[in-house]
């Protein structure tokens, strides 16, 4: 029975592949657009840094220096810090990408390495306060708010996520000591091969969410969830919006103009959807931490989210005078 639902769908797939095609065609030119000068580009060297960070030590030695804090706060080895730094200045999946380099080294278990992705892959400074104060609200003050506000929710995710037991106080094993030639040689090729990866997921659902438009499932939707998000201060449009954005971040975060709803609705959306990160980013992370849990991403991701929304909607409750324009 699995099996025809999966054939099923492929056959549906493709049968809206061929019924909007020149849309289709539309949206991989404007997805590889903003691969090419946007996403990559940002990402690529942070890929190259973490990589370059485990293969020379850095990573190992950092978490000689965290362990302590690292053990008793979140359950982690102290090398989990410089994923957990990775995520906060490089955005998804920078940060979960780290995680799998370290347990590939050895310096963590599968399941620290699963945990401290679902708690590390974040959006980072540039695009938060950039891309959506800087772009969205022309405002980096409320850019810096809701970075301030992600940071939070992720360190409070990383708590209620953390592994029942803390992991034994030993000494990281030893590594071998590669040349920096060959080290940063493999990490460059290594980061290579996730952008490639990660503008492969990107064009393809910028495919899915195209066909969700022109079937009207997305527009569906959205009708429906409209009246019970209606109290929160969010519009029709601000709906679709979030949406949208769960599927691919960056054409949802676009939607979320000044007719979508009031300041703090579209703030508290924006925190939502930054957090979660999409459907698209799950799968980039599922591409660049190859042997994680998914699962454990994938909640990781939704309990961030959550913290993230709860967090902004609480303090613009309490600093209703805070000023973001």
């Amino acid at each position: 029975m699995k099996k025809i639902v999966v054939y099923a769908a492929c056959v549906l797939f493709l049968a809206l592949l061929c019924r909007h095609t020149a849309a289709c065609a539309d949206a991989v030119r404007a997805a590889l657009k903003l691969c090419l000068f946007s996403a990559l580009p940002s990402l690529f060297p942070f890929f190259a840094a973490g990589s370059l960070a485990v293969s020379t030590g850095l990573a190992g030695a950092c978490g000689r220096l965290l362990a302590p804090l690292m053990r008793t706060c979140f359950h982690l080895p102290g090398c989990g810090a410089a994923a957990l730094a990775l995520g906060f200045l490089g955005g998804y999946p920078a940060g979960a990408r780290m995680a799998a380099d370290l347990w590939h080294a050895g310096l963590c278990t599968r399941e620290e390495a699963s945990c401290l992705a679902a708690c590390c892959n974040n959006t980072g400074p540039a695009f938060l306060i950039g891309l959506c104060g800087g772009g969205l609200f022309h405002s980096l003050r409320a850019g810096v708010f809701l970075y301030l506000v992600h940071i939070a929710a992720a360190l409070l995710t990383a708590f209620v996520l953390r592994p029942k037991s803390r992991p034994p106080a030993a000494a990281a094993p030893a590594s071998e000591e590669l040349p920096l030639f060959h080290c940063l040689t493999r990490s460059v090729l290594s980061a290579g091969r996730s952008c490639l990866m990660i503008g492969a997921f990107l064009l393809f659902f910028s495919v899915v969410l195209c066909l969700l438009r022109q079937t009207g499932v997305l527009p569906a939707a959205a009708a429906t969830l409209t009246p019970l998000l209606a109290p929160l201060g969010l519009s029709s449009r601000g709906v679709t919006a979030v949406l949208t954005g769960c599927v691919e971040l960056t054409q949802g975060l676009a939607a979320l103009s000044a007719e979508a709803g009031c300041l703090s609705a579209r703030l508290t959306a924006v925190s939502f959807v930054c957090a979660f990160g999409s459907l698209s980013v799950l799968f980039q992370t599922a591409a660049a931490a190859e042997g994680l849990s998914f699962q454990r991403c994938v909640c990781g991701k939704c309990v961030h989210a959550c913290f993230a929304a709860l967090l902004c909607a609480l303090t613009l409750l309490l600093l209703p005078g805070a000023r973001f324009v």
